[in-house]
This record gives structure tokens, C-alpha cells and sequence, in this order.
């Protein structure tokens, strides 16, 4: 039999996080993955329902014209509310379509995906080994296996299997070519901010995605990561990735690791490589403040390698904070980091985080932060237990919502605020006026192309409106 495979990345179903994707949008990197692991005779193809302007026609179009008869659905825990919707919409189009739901959601919440009326399968972990799998067994016209990790919803199994922990990584997550033809790459974009006085072509460049690492072993107490990889390190030959880089046509970058730098080594000996090659690329990568702090001589030659900006989750300058969030670095590291990448002239994207508990006063310390920490990028996250861990299970009865996931993706609080709800996203969304207000291609006097000067400053005045107006995709007894 030969297969027609659909894989579908969702759209953003809540209007605020939607708002953020006219900043940054990155391809479908998992979807290009787990199409990296169906070869001929079979066919494939990507649906990327984050770049329609009407998601929901453009899949039933898809749908229509292609006639899959194998669709896998996709993301993460805030997108399962829109997974399943598609996933309906796909069995009362192809009713004898095979349907499976795979992605974060699906590997650390399985019992919340068991609708055998709409999903066939559920698959926890790496989906690009699991779908060699499943293929296996379609081609011999077998019976799905039954484990912790491909989940039939309609076994009598599922629950007991469900009970166990993800599964562990594995090397296939990470080794298996993406299939980026089978997307359109002009879409995807990132901001570049350039250097102090630099005229730049564009603020919005094309991107590329490259994946060096998977899974990370910190264990802070905000991110999913720990519990989905299991405490474990995957990482790719630096020789594969290098020659990945060197094979893409985009100048810019983003590393999608969990955590770029933690073997300092191989990312030393990956910046040099690249030196050595000539590779002129400019790169975006997520690092720890403490890791920058014990190894400034490495952020120094990836800077010579085109690092570019240096994404950094500091969450706070305040020690108490930093300590529930188990982050395992200090307010001080914060400080001696930002000091040392703004000697090397590196961007950087400050990533700081409020708790539903802030009153006034601890919003004003975080305005001071942005002051200290400027020029920067700013991201401002609310604390939220990830669903799945235990924390979430403990939370549960004390919930805003009557879809805690739909809420989980940063913005969204999932637990009550001490403050009035209308009140706390009103000083939430100050913080993202006053953060805009310091980016570094403001503050360093980057010369820009006034279209993306216009695009910028509309997209910040309609994501900083949505924001203020956060509190009423609330029930209105929160406000």
C-alpha cells in the first residue's frame, strides 16, 4: 500500500499568542523531521496551518486536493484544543483516513488525547522513529505495536500505558535530514537587530532551523524539558551539523536546541570548524547565564563564527526568585553575563518572568530590570507549572480555566493572580511597551528599511493593545 502522509503544525488558536508570530516565525521543523523518515514509494507532504491567513479552509482545501490517507497532527499542549478540531474536521472528510497525534502535548498528557473517535493513535517522544514504525507495520498490513510509546486509543491498553513516563529520546529525533522542500522558506522570519550604527537590509530576514542537540539536564522548574527527555543529552556529530549549515541558502540561523551550549567542547570546536570552512552565516542560539559567565572566551569566537543574538532566560535579577524557579544560577551570573555579551557587542534577548502572585511593587522591580539590562530584546513570561509534571497535577483544583493547556504557552496565566486579572495584564502589557522601547536596533541607532520600520512599530502597537486587552479571553468573573 502505498501511503499519501499528511503532516500538519497547527495555527494559534488564542488571539494574543498569535500576535507574536508577526515577530518570529520559525518552519515546521518537526513536521520537515518526521518527513524525513518516509522514503518512496510512499508520498508526503507538510501543511504549515501557522502561515494562512484562513487556517481552517486552507486545510480542508489540503484535505480535498490531496486525499491523505494518513494525517499526524502535532504541537503543543496549548495547540491540542485546535489539533482535535482538525482532527474532526479530518474524519468527517476522510472518514477512512488513519489519524494520529503526536508532539509535546501528546508525550506528557497522553490520557488527555484518547478520542479513538477522532485520533487512531497517539505517539509519546520522537516522532521520526515512530513513524518509520508505524509504516513498517502499514506495509504488511500488521497491527500497530502497542507500547509507552505508539499508543492505540482504542486498546484496551492505553491507560495502563499511558501511566508511564514519556519514553526516552532518541537518536533518530536528531540525525534524520529535514525535508525543507516540502515548505515554502520565504515565510519564516526572524528579527535582526544588527550592529551599533549598521545600515541592515531588512529587520525580518529569512531563517533557517538547525537542530545540534536535543533535551537538556537542568531541571528548572517552569520547563517540560527535564520530564520529557528524561534528564538526557542527545547531540549530533558537530561535522553533520556543520554541513548542514553550509548546505542552506539562508543567512540567518536559529538554533533550536533545548539548550545550545552545554557541551562547551563541541560548541567550541563546531565555532572553529565553521571558521575554518569560511561559513559566513549569522546565528541565533539560546545559552544560560552561567554558562557565559565560566566560558566568556567561547561567546567571544562565535561571535568571530556570526553569532548574532544570544537569547538568555535570566527570569529574574532576584535570588529569591531564582530559587523557586530551581533556575541554578544567580542574579549576579545575570548581571556578569549581560556585562560580558555587551562588551562583545552580541544582541541579546532577555527572557524575564512574572509570577501570578506579583503585586505592584514586584512589577516595578521588573521595570527597574529592563532599565539595568538594556539594550535588549525583551520576552516576558508568566510562571505557570508545565502540564503533565507533578506540579500540574497539584495545581489542578486551583485553575482559572477550563482549559488549563489552551492557556499554557507563556502569556497566559493558568493559576489566580493576586491582583485583579484586568489590573496584572495591564502592568503586564507596561512591560512590554518599555521593553520595545529598548531594543537594540532603537538604542544602537540601526538604520533600517522604513517598511520594516512601519511593520515593526503597527505589529507592536497591535500585539501591546491585544496584550493589555489579555484579560478578557478570561471568563469575565476573573477580571
Amino acid at each position: 500500500m502505498n501511503l499519501k502522509v499528511l503532516l500538519v503544525r497547527p495555527h494559534v488558536f488564542l488571539p494574543t499568542s498569535q500576535w507574536l508570530q508577526s515577530m518570529l516565525r520559525l518552519e515546521p521543523y518537526a513536521q520537515e523531521l518526521i518527513a524525513g523518515a518516509i522514503h518512496h514509494p510512499h508520498d508526503v507532504r507538510i501543511c504549515d496551518l501557522a502561515v494562512e491567513n484562513k487556517p481552517i479552509d486552507a486545510f480542508k482545501r489540503v484535505l480535498h486536493e490531496y486525499q491523505p490517507n494518513l494525517v499526524g497532527f502535532g504541537g503543543f499542549s496549548s495547540q491540542f484544543r485546535t489539533n482535535r478540531e482538525l482532527a474532526a474536521i479530518t474524519r468527517e472528510l476522510l472518514p477512512n483516513a488513519i489519524t494520529c497525534m503526536g508532539g509535546v502535548h501528546a508525550s506528557s498528557m497522553p490520557t488527555d488525547c484518547k478520542y479513538p473517535d477522532i485520533f487512531d493513535f497517539i505517539v509519546r517522544g520522537d516522532g521520526v522513529s515512530a513513524m518509520k514504525v508505524v509504516i513498517a507495520a502499514i506495509e504488511k498490513n500488521e497491527s500497530l505495536p502497542e507500547s509507552d510509546w505508539i499508543l492505540p486509543t482504542a486498546s484496551p491498553n492505553f491507560d495502563k500505558l499511558a501511566l508511564k513516563s514519556p519514553p526516552a529520546l532518541h537518536l533518530d529525533g536528531i540525525n534524520t535530514k529535514p525535508r525543507r522542500e516540502l515548505v515554502d522558506m520565504s515565510k519564516y522570519f526572524c528579527i535582526c537587530y544588527g550592529q551599533p550604527g549598521e545600515k541592515i537590509d531588512t529587520l525580518f530576514p529569512e531563517i533557517a532551523c538547525v537542530r545540534t542537540s536535543v533535551g537538556c539536564p537542568n531541571r528548572c522548574s517552569f520547563c517540560v524539558v527535564h520530564f520529557l527527555a528524561k534528564g538526557k543529552y542527545l547531540q549530533r556529530k558537530v561535522e553533520d551539523v556543520v554541513e548542514e549549515i553550509a548546505s542552506l541558502p539562508q543567512k540567518y540561523i536559529y538554533f533550536v536546541d533545548d539548550e545550545t551550549f552545554i557541551n562547551t567542547k563541541r560548541m567550541q570546536q563546531m565555532a572553529e570548524m565553521l571558521l575554518e570552512r569560511g561559513i559566513k552565516k549569522k546565528y541565533i542560539c539560546w545559552a544560560r547565564s552561567d554558562t557565559v559567565c565560566k566560558h566568556p572566551e567561547l561567546f567571544d569566537l562565535w561571535k568571530k563564527a556570526g553569532l548574532e543574538l544570544v537569547y538568555i532566560g535570566f527570569e529574574s535579577l532576584e535570588d529569591n526568585n531564582l530559587n523557586a524557579y530551581n533556575k541554578k544560577a544567580t542574579a549576579s551570573q545575570n548581571r556578569e553575563a549581560r556585562e560580558i555579551l555587551r562588551k562583545l557587542n552580541l544582541n541579546i534577548h532577555a527572557a524575564l518572568m512574572v509570577n501570578p502572585d506579583f503585586e505592584e511593587k514586584d512589577f516595578l522591580t521588573v521595570q527597574l530590570a529592563i532599565k539595568e539590562m538594556a539594550p535588549a530584546e525583551f520576552a516576558f513570561t508568566v510562571y505557570s507549572p508545565p502540564p503533565g509534571t507533578q506540579e500540574f497535577k497539584e495545581f489542578q483544583d486551583k485553575f482559572i480555566c477550563d482549559d488549563p493547556c489552551l492557556y499554557y504557552d507563556c502569556l497566559h496565566t493558568i493559576l489566580p493572580t493576586k491582583l485583579p486579572l484586568k489590573k496584572f495584564y495591564r502592568y503586564f502589557s507596561i512591560l512590554y511597551a518599555l521593553g520595545a522601547a529598548k531594543i537594540p536596533a532603537k538604542v544602537n541607532k540601526v538604520k533600517l528599511p522604513l517598511h520594516d520600520h512601519i511593520k515593526f512599530v503597527l505589529g507592536g502597537m497591535k500585539f501591546g493593545w491585544q496584550m493589555y486587552r489579555m484579560y478578557r479571553e478570561y471568563d469575565r468573573k476573573y477580571w
